[in-house]
């Protein structure tokens, strides 16, 4: 947990979100955590608007539009937990990002998010992001 105690905005992508929100056995620990030292620390963490839909449609799939709204406040009244809109400097970013790494529009919005926002760090699960960035990218299953 070391470098995320060095941190001082802490991007997180959608996975590591959805691990903890569905209690997912091998992630659900290491996510306890790493929220843990995020909060004791007083890190900034930050998502992108991208993650905040993404798991609000898993709500509405399942029938749960009072989970949804829960997910969207949590996201909008959070002290240390920020939502960044894209915003025509993220839209510029994820551009370069999508022309160089040929990755999809969603991956795009999220990377160029950390990197807008001056995250220190980006947790996720997408190993490519690694190739895409000069970003301290940290992959979710290195702290099992």
């Amino acid at each position: 947990m070391n470098r995320i105690e060095n941190a001082r905005v802490l991007f997180f992508d959608e996975m590591p979100i959805r691990r903890i929100l569905e209690f997912h056995s091998d992630y659900y620990p290491v996510m306890l955590r790493i929220l843990d030292v995020a909060y004791e620390r007083n890190i900034q963490m930050v998502a992108s608007p991208v993650t905040l839909s993404d798991i609000c449609f898993q709500a509405f799939a399942k029938g749960s539009p009072v989970l949804a709204r829960e997910y969207k406040e949590f996201f909008t009244r959070s002290s240390r937990f920020s939502l960044r809109e894209v915003d025509a400097e993220i839209s510029v970013q994820a551009a370069e990002f999508r022309a160089r790494s040929k990755m999809s529009f969603e991956e795009s919005i999220q990377l160029a998010t950390a990197y807008v926002c001056g995250a220190d760090m980006v947790l996720t699960e997408n190993e490519s992001w690694k190739d895409a960035s000069d970003l301290n990218i940290v992959l979710l299953r290195e702290f099992i």
